[in-house]
């Protein structure tokens, strides 16, 4: 991570950022308050493929998912 000059941190990748302003400061994807965790916990413990999860959250898309 990168600390910035604002209290914005910076994840270095495209899709994730980390803003203590926004889910206290949990990493979030960038354009929406999905926090990294739920995608995680949907995939990891529930099962779900990146498709559903898209099907379940029309506003990502796969490449979002699959960061």
């Amino acid at each position: 991570m990168v600390e910035g000059d604002s209290k914005e941190m910076q994840v270095l990748h495209p899709y994730i950022i980390v803003d203590r302003k926004i889910s206290k400061g949990s990493p979030i994807i960038v354009g929406t308050r999905t926090r990294v965790l739920d995608i995680t916990i949907e995939y990891e413990y529930l099962g779900s493929t990146p498709d559903e999860i898209v099907d379940a959250h029309p506003h990502l898309t796969l490449p979002q998912v699959f960061s």
